[in-house]
C-alpha cells in the first residue's frame, strides 16, 4: 500500500493499454500520430473522462446541452481537443471548448483543465460545490480539491484520481475509469 489514502490498482498496464486504444480510436487514423504526443494523449484522456463520468442533471442547462470543457492555459491542448472532437460526442452530447484566462466562465463547464499551477486555488475556489471535474498536472492538485491529475512516467502519461473529490462534486465515476487510474485516492 502506498502512503496516504492512495490505493494501487492491479493490472494498470492493461487499462493503460485500453485507454491508449480508446485514444487511437478517438483520434482515428489521420490523427494517430498526434495521439502519441503528450498533448494528444491528454486530449484523448479528457475525451474518455467525458464518456466515463456521469454528471447530475443540474450540471447542464438542458437535457441536450453540450459538454463544456474549459481550458485555463494549455492552449495547444485546447486546440488539439477542439480539432479532434469535431463531429464526436460524449453520451449523445456535443462538445463546446472554452479557453479561459482565469476563473471567469469556469462555473459553466463540466470539465476544467488547469495548465497553470498558479491558477489552481482560484479555480478550485470558484468551483467549490459545483459538479465540475477539475483536471490538471500540478503536484498538489488532488490534495487541493482537484479530481484528476496527469503524471508523466517516462514516455507515458498516466493519471491519478481523487474519487472522494469527484463524488463530493456529485459526479459518478465509472469503475472502468477507476481501474484505469494509476492510483485512486478516497476510494
Amino acid at each position: 500500500m502506498k502512503s496516504g489514502n492512495f490505493k494501487p490498482v492491479p493490472a494498470l498496464w492493461l487499462w493503460s493499454r485500453r485507454l491508449g486504444l480508446f485514444a487511437s480510436l478517438w483520434l482515428g487514423g489521420a490523427h494517430l500520430l498526434q495521439a502519441q504526443t503528450e498533448e494528444g494523449i491528454k486530449a484523448a484522456f479528457i475525451y474518455n473522462f467525458s464518456k466515463f463520468i456521469e454528471w447530475p442533471a443540474t450540471a447542464y442547462a438542458s437535457p441536450s446541452a453540450p459538454v463544456t470543457i474549459g481550458f485555463v492555459g494549455g492552449s495547444a491542448l485546447a486546440d488539439l481537443f477542439e480539432e479532434n472532437s469535431k463531429g464526436k460526442n460524449a453520451n449523445g452530447r456535443d462538445f463546446v471548448i472554452k479557453r479561459l484566462s482565469g476563473v471567469a466562465g469556469a462555473e459553466e463547464c463540466q470539465i476544467v483543465y488547469v495548465a497553470e499551477a498558479g491558477q489552481i486555488n482560484a479555480v478550485l475556489g470558484a468551483l467549490k460545490g459545483k459538479p465540475t471535474l477539475v483536471v490538471g498536472e500540478a503536484e498538489n492538485l488532488l490534495d487541493s480539491g482537484g479530481a484528476i491529475r496527469f503524471i508523466k512516467e517516462g514516455a507515458k502519461v498516466v493519471f491519478d484520481l481523487n474519487l472522494a473529490t469527484a463524488t463530493a462534486a456529485g459526479l459518478k465515476v465509472d469503475p472502468k475509469l477507476q481501474k484505469a487510474a494509476r492510483t485512486v485516492k478516497g476510494g
